[in-house]
């Protein structure tokens, strides 16, 4: 893949220590298991099923969607982070893309749903926006759906209170703020659910 940036680099160093990551209490990932079983029953992955789940990290829902009987393709940046996943899940179609860029031939088809995990909240609003809008006018069969499982707040004081009790363990990112960018869905065209699972993990199913 030519695309390289800093936090590709970022997430290729993360990979070994991700999994034990992820079971840590507090934020950002206090509910990660709660927000990962949501995403399973509204992604309803059965056999016939085709998911496309975007930045799978090491693969922990893509093995979630497959025991459901779905065939999944997943779409990643980080070398590292798929070597596990592959291991992971290997009956899946994995590629290496950035999410913003141009997707391989393989991966450009039609999807009964599309999934997204912990991996949104890198992009600044305008960006998250740009690409559901292109994923929903490319990727998804009609009646179809975009299910994303993600770090968030209902306001943004509520995701100041969490800032300052924190403390070193905030990072400073595109964290979904959901009386702001739940306006700007709507305005996009698309129907909005919209669940606050944790203090800091929310699920959104977006219906074009």
């Amino acid at each position: 893949m030519a695309m390289t940036d800093p936090l590709q680099s970022q997430f290729d160093a993360w990979a070994a220590s991700y999994d034990e990551d992820v079971t840590g209490a507090g934020f950002p990932f206090d509910g990660y298991a709660r927000v990962l079983a949501r995403v399973v029953a509204l992604a309803a992955p059965a056999p016939g099923r085709t998911l496309l789940e975007l930045g799978p990290g090491t693969g922990n829902l893509t093995a979630r969607l497959l025991a459901g009987g779905a065939a999944v393709w997943a779409v990643d940046f980080s070398a590292e982070m798929l070597a596990i996943a592959r291991a992971k899940a290997p009956a899946a179609h994995f590629a290496q893309a950035h999410l913003l860029g141009d997707y391989p031939p393989d991966v450009r088809r039609p999807y009964d749903a599309i999934v997204a995990t912990y991996v949104l909240h890198e992009f600044p609003t305008a960006d998250k926006l740009a690409l559901l809008r292109r994923l929903a006018g490319d990727s998804l069969r009609p009646g179809g759906r975009i299910v994303v499982g993600d770090i968030g707040f209902p306001t943004a004081a509520a995701r100041d209170a969490m800032r300052r009790a924190s403390g070193d363990a905030w990072d400073e990112e595109h964290y979904w703020i959901m009386d702001e960018i739940g306006p700007a869905l709507r305005a996009a065209g698309f129907a909005l659910d919209y669940e606050q699972l944790s203090s800091c993990g929310l699920v959104l199913t977006l219906a074009p």
